[in-house]
């Protein structure tokens, strides 16, 4: 029991288990990048990140050019520029 108890703390800090079991994360590149509701400009704003946000990665666009993310530190899952994403 006390191994899992080290495997789920670094630092003194706990991990947060992920959204999902295969959630490949990054970060948003910006400050205060919009996570809109649909791929697309037009769309509205879901909320917005920041460069210490950790991302978890969830789709692309048909096109490539927008990712879809569920950010760890808001809760908030939406589209982003692929631009703004990053490993």
């Amino acid at each position: 029991m006390a191994g899992l108890l080290v495997a789920a703390t670094l630092g003194g800090a706990a991990l947060a288990a992920p959204a999902y079991a295969d959630d490949v994360y990054g970060h948003c590149t910006g400050e205060g990048v919009r996570i809109r509701a649909a791929a697309s400009t037009s769309s509205s704003v879901v909320g917005l990140c920041y460069s210490n946000h950790r991302l978890a990665h969830r789709d692309v666009s048909g096109d490539g050019q927008w990712d879809k993310v569920y950010d760890v530190n808001t809760g908030v899952s939406g589209w982003i520029s692929h631009g703004y994403w990053s490993w």
